[in-house]
């Protein structure tokens, strides 16, 4: 029988072990997304791994990342902001509806979408953050108000009809190869990561989000930044509105709700990597690319188109627990 003692666990060993295990939830997410692409190419080669293919769902979700991008913002602060879905509605019927049934000159229709957009994240803050008001029940309230103003703009029907060329070429056209929607969704993403991480602004945030009492005592103007990241989320959700109107070059009255639980899944599911417990740009960039990478797999290996819903209420599930887990592990 060996009498040697087994090695020690040194401070330096623990250390790397600890390392190792931030390192694999940090990157899990990239893992997941790289072993469905790897999946998909495999199981349908000659259309799944092709560059069509992936610029297709590079542009075609840039309005659903940048919709993420706008539910990620309140959740910093601790918030909820249910009205984006109905937001994206709203400024995709406006813009179309000033484009194409008013004659609006394309410029234009697009600041009076985002001022639009504006007024509504700034009435959002201010019963959340002075009124006191669930953000829940408020932007609720707020979110079904959008929606009957929306079916009133667009007389409940879609919106189509010529659209300067343009401005549809903003969103169908490619830098290198690159669609023109997905290097905006990427500017996006590159602006709140570095406001957000990098910035007195971001840390408030933050900070807000982890204890509002602590944050205001600290000097926080707690209030001020919650009202600010409702705002920029309206913004956010009217760029995207009028994104989709570019894209589509039409505009549909109920989209509004079918856009909700997208943002929300990305947005959860990204605070689970890159800044683990963290809402955060990069992560929610990735989760939602992850998840529309898996249901157009699956779509073209003949799924039904259910299996869009099923898969959004299923992500969604798994990025609420994880995100739960990794904000008490953090």
């Amino acid at each position: 029988m060996s009498t040697a003692l087994a090695p020690p666990v040194t401070r330096d060993t623990g250390r790397l072990k600890r390392l190792g295990a931030a390192a694999g939830q940090k990157y899990a997410l990239i893992v997941v997304f790289a072993a469905i692409v790897g999946l998909f190419s495999l199981l349908n080669p000659e259309i799944f791994p092709t560059v069509a293919n992936a610029q297709t769902i590079a542009s075609t979700q840039a309005t659903v990342a940048l919709l993420a991008l706008a539910a990620m913002l309140p959740l910093v602060v601790g918030q909820f902001d249910i009205s984006i879905g109905y937001q994206f509605g709203l400024a995709q019927g406006l813009c179309a509806h000033l484009i194409i049934n008013e004659g609006v000159p394309a410029g234009a229709a697009i600041l009076v979408t985002l001022a639009a957009g504006l007024l509504i994240g700034l009435v959002n803050g201010v019963l959340v953050a002075k009124v006191k008001l669930n953000s829940f029940v408020a932007t609720l309230g707020v979110g079904i108000l959008v929606l009957g103003l929306t079916q009133w703009l667009t007389k409940d029907v879609t919106i189509t009809g010529a659209l300067p060329a343009l401005f549809t070429d903003l969103g169908r056209n490619s830098v290198l190869g690159v669609p023109l929607p997905f290097v905006y969704v990427l500017v996006a993403c590159a602006v709140l990561w570095l406001a957000l991480e990098y910035t007195p602004w971001g840390r408030e945030c933050y900070a807000t989000g982890g204890n509002d009492r602590a944050a205001l005592l600290a000097g926080v103007r707690t209030e001020r930044r919650t009202v600010q990241v409702f705002v920029f989320a309206a913004l956010l959700a009217a760029l995207s509105g009028c994104l989709s109107v570019m894209i589509l070059g039409a505009s549909s009255p109920t989209v509004g709700l079918g856009a909700l639980l997208p943002a929300f899944a990305g947005a959860f599911l990204g605070a689970t990597s890159i800044r683990p417990g963290r809402f955060n740009a990069i992560g929610t960039l990735i989760a939602v690319y992850l998840v529309a990478t898996g249901i157009t797999g699956l779509q073209q290996e003949g799924a039904q188109p259910f299996v869009q819903q099923l898969f959004n209420g299923a992500a969604l599930l798994i990025a609420v627990t994880l995100a739960r887990l990794s904000r008490k592990s953090a």
